[in-house]
């Protein structure tokens, strides 16, 4: 539908209506028009050489994004190879956006991450999908913090001053949004994101000393929060603290789920050609819930390659309150991958292990397929996860790790032995 653009009416009404093209037109014709130059054939040459560009940086974004669903653990090679790919002067933002992503990851991978390699995959595909994103003007993700490590994993106040002045904390992307951190007491809670020092995206520490955080005899525990949700708790352990309840539950989902990933390449229309078609899904944990995130991609196997591709993040079971997910203790990751042949239903099995028993998938019909049919079900296995109380306590965990490091005092350990005993199954 186009858009008519109404003027107010003038005196003197000019003899014909000049339109932005026809100056346009008039601007580039005239220093060539004595060499019979043709607009329409100078503006598609421009139009087609952007439209090339776009499309050869989005085809090498495509590769480097189904190299990692394939192998995460390839993300530096992968990056390496995107680089060399996106050599022409068009592509430079994105070719460095790409590099310092590369710089950004590599920086990461020293001992003090503590993440594993296909975290760190993870994370990189999922900047790639933003760089996408913002290249073809959609919407683009959030940048969502990630913790994978803290040092202590809790603080006795036992333990003299000078050897639990810090908290450490490692991950990634923590140069990305404002992260807060709290004290909880018995007389209240505390912003004391003040104490919080950035010193690298991956890698931040908390002033416990005489000028940072302010325990006390009365202090609880310490959290962190990105937008308003739980990433973390660190019990403060006092000399009357007890060690966490824990428990296992169990959660089964009986109702289905489904998601028509978008159409973003081709003509929608995979016309007998397959598609190939790949799916992914996992159970992410919170500190207080597990998150869905199913991935499909759905693609013609000739021709103009018509593709479905997305992810859909849904929340999926919530910790009763009181109390947070220690671990998943179920497959965390499920996948699929099939040619579809025919215009029936495909349904894909994927065993009791992992978030989905069965992928039934929809992939080429008469007419129009990616963006409006294409999709896939899930049904879901049930989730297992390891339950830990959220009172003034000390977890088991906690309490192990203090002492493999020496950030426990003797007294406190003895006191913990036998509670810890209790709960051994």
């Amino acid at each position: 539908m186009k858009t008519i653009t109404s003027f107010p009416s003038r005196s003197v009404q000019p003899p014909f209506k000049t339109s932005r093209r026809f100056i346009w037109a008039a601007i580039v014709c005239i220093p060539v028009i004595i060499s019979g130059c043709s607009i329409g054939d100078k503006i598609d040459k421009v139009t087609d050489t952007v439209s090339d560009v776009t499309g050869n940086t989005v085809a090498a974004l495509n590769d480097a994004i189904d190299a990692l669903d394939q192998n995460s653990s390839s993300w530096q090679a992968v990056l390496q190879q995107t680089t060399q790919k996106l050599t022409a002067d068009a592509q430079s933002t994105v070719r460095n956006e790409v590099s310092d992503l590369l710089n950004r990851s590599v920086a990461a991978t020293g001992t003090e991450l503590r993440c594993n390699v296909d975290f760190i995959g993870s994370r990189v595909r999922q900047a790639l999908v933003r760089i996408r994103a913002r290249l073809l003007h959609q919407s683009v993700p959030a940048v969502e913090p990630a913790l994978c490590h803290v040092v202590p994993a809790a603080v006795d106040m036992a333990l003299d001053s000078s050897r639990r002045n810090k908290l450490e904390f490692f991950g990634y992307d923590f140069d990305t949004t404002p992260i807060k951190v709290s004290l909880h007491s018995k007389s209240g809670t505390t912003d004391v994101s003040s104490k919080l020092d950035r010193l690298t995206h991956y890698h931040m520490t908390l002033n416990l000393g005489a000028n940072g955080v302010p325990l006390s005899s009365s202090s609880d525990r310490l959290t962190l929060e990105w937008e308003n949700r739980p990433i973390s708790s660190i019990a403060v352990i006092q000399p009357a603290t007890p060690i966490c309840r824990e428990k296992t539950e169990t959660y089964t989902r009986s109702t289905n789920f489904s998601f028509t990933p978008p159409h973003t390449r081709g003509d929608r229309e995979y016309s007998g050609h397959g598609p190939e078609v790949w799916a992914t899904a996992r159970w992410v944990k919170e500190d207080t819930r597990v998150n869905l995130h199913l991935w499909m991609k759905a693609q013609e196997t000739r021709s103009d390659w018509t593709t479905a591709e997305g992810e859909r993040i849904e929340p999926y079971y919530n910790a009763p309150s009181g109390w947070r997910i220690d671990r998943i203790e179920s497959g965390t990751e499920s996948s699929a991958h099939y040619i579809d042949t025919d215009h029936n239903d495909d349904p894909q099995g994927s065993g009791p292990n992992g978030p989905v028993k069965l992928f039934t998938f929809r992939g080429d019909r008469d007419g129009d397929d990616a963006g409006s049919y294409t999709s896939v079900e899930v049904d879901f296995n049930p989730l297992v996860v390891k339950l830990v109380e959220t009172a003034n306590c000390a977890p088991s965990s906690a309490v192990k790790s203090l002492e493999i490091k020496d950030l426990i005092a003797p007294g406190t350990l003895r006191r913990f032995q036998p509670m810890m005993l209790k709960l051994k199954p």
